[in-house]
């Protein structure tokens, strides 16, 4: 039996919390690998969650104690990470404690923003000290290969089962936007784009699930530039996102930032055609005219027009949908993943972590 620890959010919402999710429900009745999942956001009560900062520090010993325990059991341990204060609140102790055991260690690293983090000399000795990286696209390896790191393609795995295909004939003007209501996602750009197909279109609806800080921007943006049809549903728990793209036939990102969403390809399965930004690895999982259509990063107008062709070609859509469809079934699908995490996990169980002194010597020396 191979015990692997894997350190990931359980509770917040994003790619990371599904994907350690979906590998944990995986390998659950797997007889030789055994999974078990340290959050990096321990439960607190709801009056605590609710304060920022507070529950960073409240959190802290809550995780380091549930990290030390399921460490001292593992023979491998998978740490998901993402850029900056993460990096350092979770990532590093994770990592470090791990060396500090001897234990082999897969970092997973999972955002968009890695040009930016990797010059700093201090992340990248802490990114030494991993026994090997995993990616979940080609654009993040080519990322770290500037930078002098090689590492592993794992790709994201979307939930067939719970994405389940429908065909969409014809297509209705119903849109949806399931990102993060965040800055760097640009969800502005999907309203104003959306305003242009209201015009053609008087009938057409745009439902925003997702919850942040730029909600109230959002429907101020809405309000005063008179643009109807637009619903604000908030945040939605994944387990429901499934059936929030059933109401819906057109998938619209518009992001300025980012890495593999597991939003698109979740659109594929679900028979979603696909109308996107080219943000980060994006082009790596869409491939324009092939089985979606890209777009310019902030010009919701090109948006509008995306959206507009899918709604008055069917021909068109009808092959991005077939497209997307196989490539979650070739690509994108628990088995192909399993098969990659079985092999990486079995490769490193029982390997032995350089000495800690190493680590303190080479950090004595940069």
């Amino acid at each position: 039996m191979i015990r692997v620890c894997i350190v990931a959010p359980k509770y917040l919402t994003g790619g990371q919390a599904i994907e350690a999710r979906t590998i944990v429900d995986g390998f659950a009745q797997d007889a030789q690998i055994r999974v078990e999942l340290q959050p990096i956001d321990p439960r607190l009560p709801g009056w605590l969650a609710r304060l920022k900062g507070v529950r960073t520090v409240a959190r802290a010993p809550l995780f380091l104690a549930g990290l030390a325990r399921r460490l001292r059991r593992a023979d491998v341990v998978h740490v998901c990470t993402a850029a900056f204060g993460p990096f350092w609140l979770t990532t590093t102790p994770a990592l470090l404690l791990a060396r500090l055991l001897r234990k082999p260690v897969i970092l997973n690293y999972r955002d968009g923003r890695a040009a930016a983090h990797l010059p700093s000399p201090r992340v990248q000795w802490v990114l030494r000290r991993a026994t090997v990286l995993v990616f979940p696209s080609g654009f993040l390896r080519d990322v770290f290969r500037r930078f002098g790191f090689d590492g592993e393609v794992v790709s994201n795995v979307v939930d067939t089962e719970r994405f389940r295909f429908r065909r969409r004939e014809p297509l209705r003007p119903v849109l949806i936007s399931s990102r993060l209501l965040e800055r760097l996602y640009a969800v502005e750009n999907t309203l104003r784009a959306f305003r242009q197909v209201r015009a053609a279109y008087p009938e057409a609806r745009l439902l925003v699930i997702g919850g942040g800080d730029q909600r109230p921007f959002l429907e101020a943006v809405a309000r005063e530039e008179a643009i109807d049809g637009v619903e604000f549903h908030g945040a939605v728990p994944h387990d429901e996102v499934a059936s929030w793209f059933a109401r819906a036939d057109v998938f619209v990102n518009s992001s300025r930032d980012d890495n593999m969403p597991h939003s698109v390809i979740e659109a594929f399965a679900a028979g979603l055609p696909v109308v996107t930004t080219p943000a980060g690895g994006i082009p790596y999982i869409v491939e324009h005219e092939r089985n979606g259509l890209l777009v310019e990063i902030d010009r919701p107008d090109a948006l509008a027009e995306a959206v507009l062709r899918l709604l008055r070609e069917p021909p068109l859509t009808r092959r991005l949908i077939a497209a997307g469809r196989q490539d979650c079934e070739e690509r994108y699908s628990w088995p192909a993943a399993r098969r990659e995490w079985r092999q990486l996990y079995s490769r490193l169980a029982g390997q032995r972590a350089p000495t800690y002194e190493k680590d303190l010597a080479e950090a004595n020396v940069a």
